[in-house]
């Protein structure tokens, strides 16, 4: 019984796998696959791969400006988050005082509305700074977001921390800034790691918020893709092409970080 429950077994991870890398394999063959056999016979598979739409749109399509754009927003979308979300839980985590359950509540309400809520109010704000069209606007709108979700990621590491490290570090002189930045963030370093690449992915992946608030330089390749939506037709090879880059840097960040990102995902779950 054991020998047939191991192929089994493997069977079914590799039919998983399959079942998951499909979408992937399918925006690589709609991006390599020649335009008039995707407009006419896309479950074609078999045929001469062109690569001159990842030319163009890095070239003169604006792919290399909107990859720029991506990275810029949510990577300061990520650095401005975070340390407003440590600070948050350290408050949240620490100290005792009225309020404090429903303050924490209030950042699980902002991640459980629904985003099309913040649309508006984010373009009038916005507007009347005059950051709408630059890379600030996208950043600024992701905070929204980005600070519950970190919050919430975060959270859960703090109140595993023991208190008494906190009161003997105290009892030696150390000012609870000390005690943050010098105890807490090595220590909770795969959290942070952690928080970190999903605030960055949900900055990188966002598109309600930056397709009112971006133009020009700024856009994202996720507005990019929609710019191949045309009222002539839909170009499926340049859009599979933009997919296929915007896919690249969130798969090496989780393959770089895989380690640390299984041991931050786990971490406090067995004292």
């Amino acid at each position: 019984m054991r020998k047939l429950t191991r192929p089994l077994l493997y069977l079914a991870l590799v039919v998983t796998a399959l079942f998951f890398l499909f979408p992937v394999v399918w925006m690589l063959l709609m991006a390599i696959r020649p335009t008039e056999i995707t407009a006419n016979d896309p479950l074609q598979f078999v045929f001469v791969p062109d690569f001159s739409p990842f030319v163009y749109l890095m070239t003169n399509g604006g792919g290399f400006n909107s990859l720029i754009a991506s990275i810029v927003q949510a990577g300061l979308a990520t650095l401005i988050a975070l340390p407003i979300a440590i600070m948050t839980c350290y408050g949240l985590t620490r100290w005792r005082y009225r309020g404090r359950t429903i303050l924490g509540q209030w950042y699980l309400t902002l991640m459980l509305a629904p985003p099309v809520i913040f649309v508006i109010p984010l373009f009038i704000m916005l507007t009347s700074i005059g950051v709408v069209g630059t890379n600030w606007a996208a950043v600024i709108a992701f905070q929204t977001f980005s600070i519950p979700l970190a919050v919430l990621l975060l959270k859960s590491f703090f109140e595993e921390l023991p208190v008494e490290i906190e009161e003997a570090a105290m009892l030696d002189g150390c000012s609870r800034g000390r005690i943050l930045v010098q105890i807490f963030l090595p220590v909770l370093r795969p959290g942070l790691l952690v928080a970190g690449i999903f605030v960055f992915c949900f900055g990188w992946n966002n598109l309600l918020f930056v397709m009112p608030l971006t133009s020009g330089s700024s856009v994202p390749l996720t507005v990019r893709a929609l710019s191949f939506y045309a009222t002539s037709g839909v170009n499926w090879t340049y859009i599979g092409a933009t997919a296929v880059i915007s896919m690249i840097v969130p798969m090496v960040l989780f393959f770089i970080f895989r380690k640390h990102i299984v041991s931050g995902l786990t971490f406090g779950a067995v004292k």
